[in-house]
């Protein structure tokens, strides 16, 4: 499965789902999280895959067992579809339907083993195959006798995720990282796939708190990350029409900070409230600030200047 746009296509998979799982719902009563610790999470203990390649191109993967189990994955007009057989010298058991859908599939399917819990990752398409984004990506597993396969139902948000083994095989994390988070989708045995869950990458300090623009027109109120939410701007007038909301900021340095997914929470939209997020960026160079909203392009120019005031 190769793709050479699939960070765009996350992004902007992650984005909507962002606004349509009520990150508008976050307080807005002031600034939050300006002092809030981060630290790295203990790394849980991985088994590493013991199962190998037999057969591998676009259409086709065979993996051989520790045990000398073979496991075929196909894709076909109706999806994705598996087989598996005791050794290679006896026959196929009969076609099992793992994913069914007609759209098209993208290049490959990966699939690990370790003892006997399978795998898979694969994406599907129109055009994938012409370099295109997949619409529908999905994960499987198998495990014991592999005569069944648990899918996850919601065809995650992940583009291509790495799998990780834990707990002798009774723990699957399919982990998605990119520059904003880290997005998991877990399968246990016994009750299946739980629902993604995204840890987001907080943004540089700095823009953390309450702005107010030297014109006196508006005031920003930036929030840092907190568990499962992005991070986000509230803007709010000060003179003239009412204007106030709230969207998603990211950060990809500790100097710029983008916006998007602006929900209109009081009055109407006005000038600056918000600004266009395809054409302007805040950026900041100290933790003293000032922060500014620019528009971008190859010659930046800063509409607003903010203060820190809270």
């Amino acid at each position: 499965m190769r793709t050479r746009s699939a960070t765009a296509w996350a992004v902007a998979v992650l984005m909507l789902g962002a606004a349509a799982g009520g990150c508008a719902e976050q307080s807005v009563g002031g600034p939050s999280g300006s002092t809030a610790k981060h630290t790295k999470s203990h790394r849980e203990p991985e088994d590493k895959p013991d199962s190998r390649v037999v057969e591998d191109d676009d259409d086709h993967t065979v993996l051989e067992l520790s045990d000398g189990r073979q496991v075929s994955l196909r894709f076909t007009r109706r999806g994705l579809e598996a087989q598996h057989r005791h050794a290679s010298d006896e026959a196929w058991s009969a076609r099992k339907t793992v994913y069914e859908t007609g759209a098209e599939p993208c290049q490959g399917i990966r699939a690990k083993a370790y003892r006997d819990t399978v795998w898979l990752a694969a994406g599907f398409g129109t055009y994938c195959r012409d370099g295109e984004e997949p619409q529908e990506v999905i994960a499987a597993v198998a495990t014991g006798d592999l005569s069944s396969w648990t899918t996850d139902p919601t065809k995650n948000n992940m583009v291509w995720p790495k799998a990780r083994i834990r707990d002798g095989g009774a723990r699957v994390d399919f982990v998605d990282r990119s520059f904003w988070g880290t997005t998991t989708l877990t399968w246990r045995k016994g009750s299946g796939f739980a629902k993604a869950a995204t840890e987001y990458k907080p943004i540089h300090p700095w823009f953390v708190g309450r702005w107010r623009a030297t014109d006196g027109s508006q005031q920003l109120t930036i929030h840092q990350v907190e568990p499962g939410r992005w991070a986000r701007v509230v803007i709010e007038t000060r003179t003239g029409p009412r204007c106030k909301g709230s969207a998603i900021v990211t950060g990809s340095n500790q100097h710029d900070l983008s916006m998007s997914n602006f929900t209109l929470e009081q009055g109407a939209r006005t000038v600056n409230c918000p600004p266009d997020e395809l054409k302007y960026d805040f950026d900041v160079k100290s933790s003293d600030g000032p922060l500014r909203l620019r528009k971008i392009g190859n010659h930046p120019k800063t509409v607003l200047t903010y203060e820190r005031a809270g």
